[in-house]
């Protein structure tokens, strides 16, 4: 595949990949990893006419702790949360999610900005960074803002980015030393994009019970009803399966989920054994 005649430029700084894009007459797209964007251009599933690089800009590299969060540069990539570059906020979660991302030349290349701003429904970053409540922020020719996960992925490949802003970084809350996680990926082998993908929070100290369903076929939705059974429980028990699958069925039919038979069996599952992880650990 080749992809439609197209400008490459490479950014020096944030503001000049912005103002590059801002004043753009045509289609014009950021550039970090490429691990979705390559190809997509390649397939002509997407056909700009600008592609500007910011993947060497190193101000959106860097990680700064805070007390409460650490904030982590959109250029980031995958395989540095999977070796422990950055500091693990959530106690080894992102360090298992990055792990099971493609393979390891795609975690090379590959941003946690950049898979946010996608929003591929089976991509692991917007199901993680949504249980653990993580905010996005952004910069644009209009300035910077910050926003919640929720309000960035709307569905499917679809966000709202403005088309000359771009992430910045992005900040995930610090979960506290006793909080605890389960994560599971379904897909028919090692490297491919989930079918199914759950991950669940429970952090007693921060009063926090998440549970978060993800490549549904568009945005990951949390489910607010299972949040509540597993916020309340303290350890796995005999019984409690049919009791995650029962809160599971009813919160997705009250978001309005449609799933056929296996796919609605399959996800439920997933919640179950990402729940037995989080209450068994």
């Amino acid at each position: 595949m080749k992809p439609a005649p197209l400008e490459y430029r490479r950014a020096r700084d944030v503001d000049e990949a912005i103002a590059l894009v801002a004043g753009h007459e045509g289609f014009a797209k950021f550039l970090a990893g490429g691990q979705t964007l390559g190809p997509m251009i390649n397939l002509r599933l997407a056909q700009p006419d600008l592609v500007v690089d910011i993947s060497r800009i190193d101000a959106l590299r860097g990680v700064i702790e805070e007390s409460g969060r650490i904030l982590v540069g959109a250029a980031t990539p995958h395989a540095a949360f999977e070796d422990g570059i950055v500091p693990d906020a959530a106690n080894g979660l992102l360090r298992r999610a990055a792990a099971g991302i493609a393979y390891r030349a795609v975690r090379n290349r590959g941003t946690l900005g950049g898979s946010l701003a996608h929003a591929d429904p089976s991509a692991e970053w917007p199901t993680v960074m949504l249980a653990l409540g993580a905010t996005i922020q952004l910069h644009g020719a209009r300035g910077r803002r910050e926003i919640a996960i929720e309000e960035l992925v709307r569905g499917a490949m679809t966000t709202t980015l403005a088309d000359d802003e771009l992430i910045e970084a992005v900040a995930v809350p610090r979960l506290s030393r006793t909080a605890r996680w389960g994560f599971y990926k379904r897909c028919r082998k090692v490297g491919e994009f989930a079918h199914s993908l759950c991950a669940v929070i429970l952090d007693p100290e921060r009063g926090m019970g998440r549970a978060v369903i993800g490549a549904v076929g568009g945005a990951p939705r949390h489910l607010e009803g299972t949040s509540r059974l597993l916020g309340g429980m303290r350890a796995w028990r005999d019984g409690c399966e049919a009791d995650i699958r029962a809160a599971y069925e009813a919160d997705i039919d009250a978001i309005g989920l449609v799933f056929d038979e296996y796919d609605r069996h399959v996800h439920g599952l997933s919640m179950i054994r990402a729940a037995r992880e989080a209450l068994a650990s």
